[in-house]
């Protein structure tokens, strides 16, 4: 019974933070917001749309080169 009401307050507590970041790179007008309330620097976006944008560009190479 004591870890259900347990439970129940972690969810309550709990927020939903979007982080969200399309495969070019474009992030949300609020996103140095969110990073904030992560406790995060506020231009970790940059090292994140960089890390994005490498990807898609991986992927599209690997199916450019499929054979």
């Amino acid at each position: 019974m004591m870890m259900m009401m347990i439970i129940i307050i972690i969810i309550i507590i709990a927020q939903v933070i979007p982080v969200v970041i399309s495969s070019t790179g474009v992030i949300q007008k609020s996103l140095s917001q969110s990073l904030t309330r992560l406790n995060l620097h506020p231009n970790t976006y940059t090292q994140m749309q960089k890390s994005v944008i490498l990807g898609t560009r991986s992927i599209v190479r690997n199916f450019i080169n499929y054979k």
